[in-house]
């Protein structure tokens, strides 16, 4: 019995020892991809289903409702930021604890944007611009730029 008992708290310690070590080991992934922390990660979005988490409703005739989350099944205004303006070229969503909504910055590769919306995964220096495109979002991919180069202003 006690041997049985000794067996299984190796195998337990021998598990959780190998989650650690891929916690750690995808966790120093993820900081040499970011580098240091003056870098952002960039990304881009579009007003499809897929970026914005919505998706049509059958039982509201096709209208657009939030597919998940805390508003799962609520209807959904697609193309309207969290500060109720159009996205367009320039609307960038980012973590309002980071960035408040009206900062102005400029991105290299993409041009002036204003912070107008937030995403619920855009959490710290992660911002996002809109694209018209779900192609030219894709296209964009995810980049790191320092925060000395966004220009970042009020």
């Amino acid at each position: 019995m006690k041997l049985k008992i000794l067996l299984f708290l190796i195998l337990t310690l021998g598990v959780l020892a190998c989650y650690t070590e891929r916690g750690a080991k995808k966790k120093r992934q993820a900081n040499s991809q970011a580098g240091d922390k003056s870098l952002v990660m960039v990304t881009g979005y579009c007003n499809c289903g897929k970026c914005c988490g919505w998706k049509r409703s059958w039982f509201g005739f096709g209208a657009p409702v939030y597919d998940y989350g805390k508003l799962k099944g609520k209807p959904k205004k697609v193309g309207i930021t969290a500060t109720g303006k159009k996205a367009k070229m320039g609307t960038i969503a980012a973590d309002p604890k980071v960035f408040k909504f009206g900062t102005k910055m400029t991105i290299p590769g993409y041009g002036e944007g204003v912070v107008e919306d937030i995403g619920g995964a855009i959490k710290g220096k992660h911002i996002d611009l809109w694209f018209p495109s779900h192609e030219a979002a894709k296209k964009w991919g995810v980049k790191y730029i320092p925060l000395s180069k966004l220009n970042v202003r009020k």
